[in-house]
């Protein structure tokens, strides 16, 4: 208690540059747990969305990956090839999609068409799906529209909506808000969708199987029928987004060292600056017994106590800041971008207390090697 005592009396009497100092580190603290919070944001919502989907397999072109969805490519003989093979691996169910993304410099000015074949429903894919207004079949010549796409551009039923000058489609439909992706989707008939694009192909193909059939089993015996596609089941995909996240957290991190840098140096240079206004005191304290191993603790703690309280104050600030993101990409685009986890809080004090520990070490050992004849001599 008397050290964590001395340690408080010496950060209470610089006030300024303590304050300063801890303001860098809840900084730097609060940039770092913002950023690596998208990251487990992506997890959580990728997996959400993955549980909703009623498809057990989707197949995609040879070397294409999940969310990648460019120009369709996937020709109308794969799913002949599908159909002639279904009763042999166990595939009840083949939608094929064609998915159409119009652009534009903010989200609502931003469209995700997706084409669905004459009969199926946006139920078929997500089972979770409700209507709040209207029918769940696009129809002919209309469109089901997501929850948040509908809300966000003032979509009811009856309004217009226009894919490219020569195809219009009427919205027959509004979807219950289900906080996700499908919520900010517009399904429509999928001709619609490849006279826009010019192409009688598809994006990909969705495919249901028996309950009593291994959706792994399945994907090989598919791809070793019919060349030139890839089978992939939902841990598939989820491997690839884990893959593509783990990158990115990487990215971010790296981003994040700049002002964890900074805000080291700034708690090295506040013990430093303390460490040389407080030669005689320590010269003191060594003349009346204390070791050296005690004052380099002391100031050791001092460093630690800055980068613990810098770094639980930037865990409550990057919070806030989740909380604001989460607030807006909700709002947005229907799902929830950032989420501060125990493994990431835990991950960001464990951060700010190395930080502590780095920035302090030099400083300490300078403090304990202070010679009692030089520091006496300047009283």
């Amino acid at each position: 208690m008397e050290v964590l005592a001395l340690v408080y009396r010496n950060l209470r009497v610089r006030p300024v540059r303590s304050l300063l100092t801890l303001l860098g580190i809840v900084v730097a603290t609060a940039s770092m747990v913002l950023f690596m919070s998208f990251g487990e944001g992506l997890r959580r919502a990728l997996g959400s969305e993955l549980a909703s989907v009623g498809p057990a397999l989707l197949i995609l072109p040879e070397g294409v990956e999940a969310f990648s969805a460019g120009y369709p490519e996937l020709p109308p003989a794969v799913v002949q090839k599908l159909e002639a093979i279904a009763n042999e691996v166990g595939i009840t169910k083949i939608i094929p999609v064609t998915v159409f993304v119009r652009g534009g410099f903010d989200p609502t000015s931003s469209f995700a068409f997706q084409g669905l074949p004459k009969g199926v429903s946006p139920k078929d894919i997500y089972p979770n799906l409700k209507v709040a207004e209207g029918v769940l079949l696009p129809g002919a010549r209309g469109a089901v529209v997501g929850g948040t796409i509908a809300q966000r551009n003032n979509l009811s039923l009856g309004k217009t909506l226009r894919l490219s000058p020569q195809v219009s489609l009427e919205v027959v439909g509004v979807l219950e808000r289900t906080g996700g992706l499908a919520d900010s989707v517009v399904y429509v008939p999928i001709e619609a969708v490849r006279t826009v694009l010019g192409t009688p192909n598809y994006t990909s193909i969705l495919l249901s199987i028996r309950d009593d059939r291994r959706a792994e089993a399945v994907a090989k015996a598919i791809e070793a029928q019919i060349p030139g596609i890839d089978a992939q089941t939902s841990g598939d995909v989820l491997r690839f987004a884990e893959r593509a996240v783990r990158i990115s957290d990487l990215v971010r991190f790296g981003i994040s060292l700049v002002a964890l840098t900074v805000g080291g140096l700034l708690v090295a240079n506040t013990v430093m600056m303390s460490v040389y206004e407080r030669i005689r005191e320590f010269g003191l304290m060594r003349a009346i017994g204390a070791r050296r191993r005690f004052i380099f603790g002391l100031v050791l703690l001092e460093a630690l106590l800055l980068g613990l309280g810098g770094g639980l104050l930037g865990l409550v600030l990057g919070q806030l800041a989740s909380f604001a993101v989460n607030w807006y990409t909700v709002r947005e685009v229907g799902l929830a971008l950032s989420a501060v986890t125990p493994r990431l809080a835990l991950f960001a004090l464990l951060v700010a207390l190395a930080l502590g520990l780095l920035a302090g070490a030099l400083p300490a050992r300078t403090a304990s090697r202070i010679s009692v004849v030089e520091a006496l001599g300047r009283i």
